[in-house]
């Protein structure tokens, strides 16, 4: 109800009657002149301001429009109505209390006059609407959130016929608000997975107070898609619930997304089939059925040949393009029971569940062999490329997925050696199965028996003539083996697992082999040291490296880690992180064999690295190449607007040397300047120089 106004004169004496009610009142009662300055006010108004009593008031608030309200000119607007209208009803206005806190009124005023119409004050009554205003300004709130958020927004009566829904449920299914009203809820036909009835869904909601998860909807159109459910039971005053939320939540993209990254963690990128992890996964459940049902099993192992001098003489992008049209030509060569995959590089294999023999195994085996006489066309370029085949039976020739892929492996090794276009495993093959097993053996006793050692080569400023580094690489002196090409045994290592310990005592011997230069007193230049995928990837790296360089009591600047794009490429936000922790230490990172990789130039801006390597690929037909040298350019003009450091490495002879330097690439690598020495051959050259190179200032 309004606030009442009492009748009433200048007088004191003309309050009579009224003055109990005056003081007992609950709303605020007052009456002021019309400068603004309170005559009368009761308890009540005291109360709704914060002040003790009416004396306090009134002695505070000698101007009611500066002192009162917070915005004066509602004061204005208040006595304009008055002088006007002699009456104000339900005035709503700011004002300030006792401590500056701010409160809500409405005010119901009327303008008192004397017989002669002259105005002798203001009188009325004031209500707090504090409360009332802030629960306007939550409903405002709410309305506002419930049209604008990106949730579709359900709101049910206790029979669960919709009474309310927002502007996203209307964009998410196709329904308007009006044709859903009153309607039940279930004609959005939401099914929900794991129940067999909704009705569940909303008991489980009604007793709890909240159910949420993934069910299904349906749009207007009959189209189904997941959601994210939220249902809130809201109580009534009686028992049960008086209304139901549904807050829905479209995941379609969610989904695509969670199905992209498991496709992504089980396929190779390049040509869509499942990789090596897949297969070896794949193989096992396949091997579990073909014991169970007492059946053959074969494994091909599949191997590109030539791949290498395509890729090398046309560029990744053709070899990538002739490994995606193999893998197109595999799926057209099996059964859908079948699985294919890429292993890594140039190798693939099928995995054929339900053979009778090897007869069996060789009708696929000629498909495929048919399928690679045809000419690989790629960019207008016809390609001719074979391949060597590897077959492996379960149970006949291994037990288990990894043997099994194993003697595949060895039998394709064979076809290969031999010229042949495939071979079955038979015993013979495991001799050399055994042969890398022997060299594996072996390399578990390089490292304890001292068999390893490094050699370094420079790296030189052609324009100043001297030597600002050198890479440490590794070799393997065996006793009756003599010296093993690192190309042979860092595969067989990494295969083995013994990559990491072999890692780690190349960085610890590269460290403690710079610190004996430093004794010696050489003025030694940072030396680079190579890390493979399972050292890049080891969560102890930097710990690794801050050992060895304690030991060593070297300072941070003189290591550099040369690392390659692939090793980046499976995990670009992992690879970030890792190369930050190894940058904060103070190391220079450089980024080898760089523009053989497949990682994204996109990325390379966020890579802390501080040197780009030029791979000698690309170096091997300059100068005279246009198409090697416009890349070398490119290279440059990239590593220099990023702020790289470039090295070339694999120059071999003076013209390429001079045009490196003349495209801007001073730093270089190769048997042009020196082959990799050992250490003592290495500290001679930083003692006296290396012969032949001297500064070339223009």
């Amino acid at each position: 109800m309004p606030p009442r106004v009492l009748p009433s004169t200048v007088a004191e004496d003309d309050f009579g009657g009224y003055r109990s009610l005056f003081e007992n009142a609950v709303e605020g009662i007052y009456r002021t002149t019309p400068a603004g300055r309170y005559l009368d006010a009761n308890p009540a108004l005291a109360r709704i301001y914060g002040y003790d009593g009416p004396a306090e008031l009134m002695a505070a608030l000698t101007d009611i429009a500066h002192d009162l309200y917070v915005n004066p000119a509602d004061r204005d607007r208040f006595r304009e109505i008055l002088e006007r209208d002699s009456v104000v009803r339900n005035f709503e206005a700011r004002v300030y209390g006792k401590n500056r806190d701010i409160i809500w009124i409405a005010e119901n005023a009327r303008a008192v006059r004397g017989s002669d119409g002259r105005l002798l004050c203001y009188e009325g009554t004031v209500q707090d609407i504090t409360e009332r205003k802030r629960a306007e300004e939550s409903l405002r709130l709410a309305a506002a959130v419930f049209e604008t958020v990106g949730e579709a927004i359900v709101v049910t009566d206790a029979r669960r016929h919709v009474v309310a829904v927002n502007a996203a449920f209307e964009r998410m299914t196709g329904w308007n608000g009006a044709e859903v009203i009153g309607q039940p809820c279930d004609l959005f036909a939401i099914e929900m997975i794991g129940f067999a009835e909704m009705n569940e869904v909303w008991r489980l909601a009604t007793t709890s107070g909240l159910w949420s998860g993934e069910s299904w909807a349906r749009r207007k159109d009959g189209d189904p898609f997941p959601i994210a459910l939220a249902l809130s039971a809201i109580a009534g005053e009686e028992s049960g619930a008086d209304r139901y939320v549904l807050l829905v939540r479209d995941i379609t993209s969610h989904r695509r997304d969670e199905q992209r990254i498991r496709f992504h963690a089980s396929h190779d990128s390049l040509t869509k089939l499942v990789n090596r992890r897949t297969v070896m996964e794949s193989l096992a459940d396949c091997l579990e059925r073909a014991e169970r049902g007492g059946e053959r099993l074969a494994v091909l192992y599949l191997d590109v040949n030539r791949f290498k001098d395509i890729n090398d003489s046309f560029g990744h992008a053709v070899g990538d393009e002739l490994l995606r049209q193999v893998a197109s030509r595999l799926k057209a060569c099996v059964r859908a029971s079948d699985i294919i995959g890429r292993l890594g590089g140039d190798e693939f294999v099928v995995v054929l569940p339900s053979v009778a023999d090897h007869s069996t195994a060789e009708v696929c085996v000629s498909k495929v062999l048919y399928a690679f006489a045809e000419p690989f066309v790629i960019n207008e370029l016809e390609l001719f490329s074979s391949t060597s085949i590897g077959v492996a039976l379960f149970p006949d020739d291994a037990e288990n997925a990894e043997s099994l892929l194993s003697r595949a492996d060895a039998a394709m090794y064979h076809a290969k050696r031999n010229g042949h276009a495939f071979s079955c495993f038979d015993a013979d093959m495991d001799r050399q199965v055994a042969d890398r097993v022997n060299l594996e053996n072996d390399l578990r006793h390089a490292l304890a028996d001292g068999q390893f050692s490094l050699a370094f080569q420079p790296k030189v400023d052609f324009h100043k003539g001297c030597i600002v580094g050198a890479e440490a690489l590794i070799r393997w002196r065996h006793p009756e083996r003599g010296q093993v090409s690192p190309a042979l045994f860092i595969p067989v290592a990494e295969r083995a697992g013994l990559i990491g310990a072999i890692d780690d005592w190349v960085l610890g011997q590269a460290c403690d082999q710079m610190a004996q230069w430093r004794a010696m007193g050489l003025d030694i230049p940072a030396i680079s040291v190579n890390l493979s995928p399972a050292q890049f990837h080891d969560g102890r790296l930097k710990d690794k490296v801050k050992a060895a360089l304690a030991r060593a009591h070297l300072p941070t600047h003189l290591l550099e880690l040369e690392i390659t794009e692939t090793m980046m490429a499976s995990d670009v936000d992992r690879a970030i992180e890792i190369l930050s922790q190894l940058t904060a230490l103070g190391i220079k990172v450089s980024l080898d064999d760089f523009g053989t990789g497949y990682s994204s130039l996109a990325y390379l801006k966020l890579f802390p690295v501080s040197a780009l390597k030029i791979d000698r690929t690309f170096v091997d037909d300059l100068p005279d190449d246009a198409k090697d040298g416009a890349i070398i350019a490119s290279v440059v003009a990239l590593a220099r607007n990023l702020g790289f450091a470039v090295i070339a490495e694999g120059v071999e002879t003076q013209g390429q040397a001079d045009f490196l330097a003349e495209q801007g690439c001073a730093v270089m690598q190769g048997y042009l300047f020196s082959r990799p020495v050992d250490a003592d051959a290495f500290a001679h050259l930083l003692a006296h120089g290396l012969p032949g190179l001297k500064p070339r200032w223009s």
